[in-house]
């Protein structure tokens, strides 16, 4: 007996069928792997403060460096001879999306941030061997990451670096400055530290590293020069207050002899102008008086007659007058009526 089961044309078309597909699945997979393979060697992102070097079989073909990164120009002359100025290098200014060629050309990346430096606290002598425990700090970043590469390579071995240039340049300028100035004089010591600062940097700019400020961290006296750095800064305290006191008194002296002057000036010129008009009134006095004369010259004889009377007869006054007076006349007259 045959128990062998029917052959089912539909099953057999739908393996077939299914077959089929999930090859091409798997091919269309394996596509997509390795265009994205393709992509992530060919294409690279590089941040904003991010720096990269592409090389090629060990060999330093392009340097990318930041939108803001002036360095190569500006040390031209000490970066002469180095890979960065080499023909078969490029420098490209900038960030974004990048490309190499796949599986041949090899990124480094370094960040273009501030990095800090902080010396050990050491004693310090001033000119006048002063003593100071003094601490010093640098921020410095990476310009060049090719050189700084090959000649650095990490962190440690540029802080090691840094460390031995960097406190030593800061201790030799505080050497030549007085303990006044290094205490007290900030611009002379800012000024020591500037020059300084470049002398850093043409030393440094072979190793790719552009150190961007160095300073004091932090003073500590000895306790051997406490109470004389104290005194000497009251002393230079006072003598500050003295002077500003001093300038205070003269500004006070100058306002006073300029507010009197103004003064004595308004005022005379206050009596011209009185002076003036009295003398334009005695006048126009005058004139009037002129002009009542000349239309009644009896009644004005008179009216001054009685004035001169008035004032003559104040208090216990004694008149003598001559009997032909008019003045005379008219008191007789004035007597006779108040008789009457």
């Amino acid at each position: 007996m045959n128990t062998q089961r029917p052959i089912n044309d539909w099953e057999i078309r739908t393996k077939a069928l299914l077959g089929r597909l999930w090859g091409k699945i798997v091919l269309f997979a394996l596509v997509i792997i390795a265009v994205a393979i393709l992509a992530n060697e060919t294409f690279f992102v590089l941040g904003e403060a991010e720096q990269g070097v592409v090389s090629r079989f060990g060999v330093i073909k392009r340097i990318i460096l930041n939108d803001r990164n002036d360095f190569h120009t500006r040390f031209a002359k000490e970066l002469e001879g180095e890979i960065s100025t080499q023909d078969g290098v490029q420098l490209v200014v900038g960030s974004g999306l990048q490309m190499k060629i796949p599986f041949i050309d090899r990124v480094e990346t370094y960040s273009s941030r501030l990095y800090t430096y902080v010396s050990d606290s050491e004693v310090v002598n001033t000119a006048e061997k002063k003593q100071y425990y003094v601490k010093t700090y640098a921020q410095w970043y990476i310009a060049d990451p090719a050189l700084f590469s090959l000649k650095l390579g990490n962190m440690t071995r540029a802080d090691n670096q840094l460390d031995n240039l960097i406190h030593p340049v800061i201790v030799q300028a505080i050497n030549r400055m007085s303990a006044e100035n290094f205490v007290s004089n900030k611009d002379a010591l800012n000024k020591a530290l500037s020059a300084g600062l470049d002398i850093i940097n043409l030393d440094m700019a072979p190793r790719g590293i552009e150190v961007k400020d160095i300073q004091v961290h932090r003073t500590i006296l000895p306790t051997a020069n406490i109470e004389s750095t104290y005194a000497r800064m009251q002393a230079d305290r006072a003598k500050v207050a003295q002077q500003l006191r001093s300038e205070g008194q003269e500004a006070y002296l100058k306002a006073v002899a300029a507010a009197d002057l103004e003064a004595r000036v308004i005022q005379a010129d206050a009596v011209k102008q009185a002076g003036t008009i009295r003398g334009e009134g005695d006048a126009t006095a005058l004139e009037i008086y002129a002009q009542a004369y000349g239309v009644d010259a009896e009644f004005f004889a008179y009216w001054r007659s009685l004035q001169a009377l008035e004032n003559s007869l104040k208090g216990n006054a004694t008149l003598v007058l001559d009997q032909s007076h008019p003045l005379w006349k008219d008191l007789l007259t004035y007597a006779t009526s108040q008789g009457k």
